[in-house]
């Protein structure tokens, strides 16, 4: 049944759908609500379609998680090299300023990334393995951009710290429902992030 249905979708294809469709749920219904089945009735595939690309609801949330990253990682790596000074501190200022527009952007990635179980994110300067992708990038980048302006390692690393604390924050802010402002943020953002 429904099989003309899925000629809608390359195989691809489809499994992107069904993570943005994923995503959208849980925004709308929560992660408890978030079923392979009721995916399928969204995407208007039939109820096995789903399967072929995640074993159950856990492979589906450690999809949605890792498409999520590499959207992140991916908007910092543009942000990076499209600096025309990519060693020069606005590179830093710019990846911040990607960070917090990718989630003004898409506030339920913000929710729904940080309420992740299996999410690593490594604060210290060592490379531990599985961490999250995105703010080792970040580290990578700021430290080597702040070791070239002559920063000693202490202050390397607060900076980092503090920097990113100050995007997160603002990502945090900027996705939340209810906050009341008088300005944009994309108007701001130069104001807050420089120090």
């Amino acid at each position: 049944i429904g099989g003309h249905m899925d000629k809608k979708y390359h195989h691809g294809d489809l499994k992107i759908q069904l993570i943005k469709s994923g995503l959208h749920m849980i925004q709308e219904d929560g992660i408890n609500k978030l079923s392979l089945r009721r995916l399928a009735q969204m995407c208007n595939v039939s109820e096995a379609a789903p399967y072929s690309h995640f074993k159950n609801k856990e492979e589906l949330l450690i999809a949605i998680q890792e498409y999520v990253t590499e959207q992140l990682l991916k908007c910092l790596q543009d942000a990076y090299e499209k600096t025309e000074h990519c060693n020069s501190p606005i590179a830093i200022l710019n990846m911040g300023k990607a960070y917090v527009q990718f989630f003004i952007k898409y506030p339920e990635y913000y929710s729904f990334l940080f309420a992740q179980p299996y999410l690593k994110i490594d604060l210290s300067m060592d490379n531990e393995p599985n961490a999250f992708e995105p703010f080792q990038y970040y580290k990578e980048k700021t430290y080597t951009i702040y070791k070239n302006e002559g920063f000693d390692e202490e202050r390397i690393k607060y900076g980092i710290i503090a920097m990113w604390a100050k995007v997160h924050g603002i990502a945090a802010i900027a996705s939340m429902q209810g906050v009341n402002r008088d300005f944009e943020w994309e108007d701001v953002l130069d104001k807050i992030l420089v120090e």
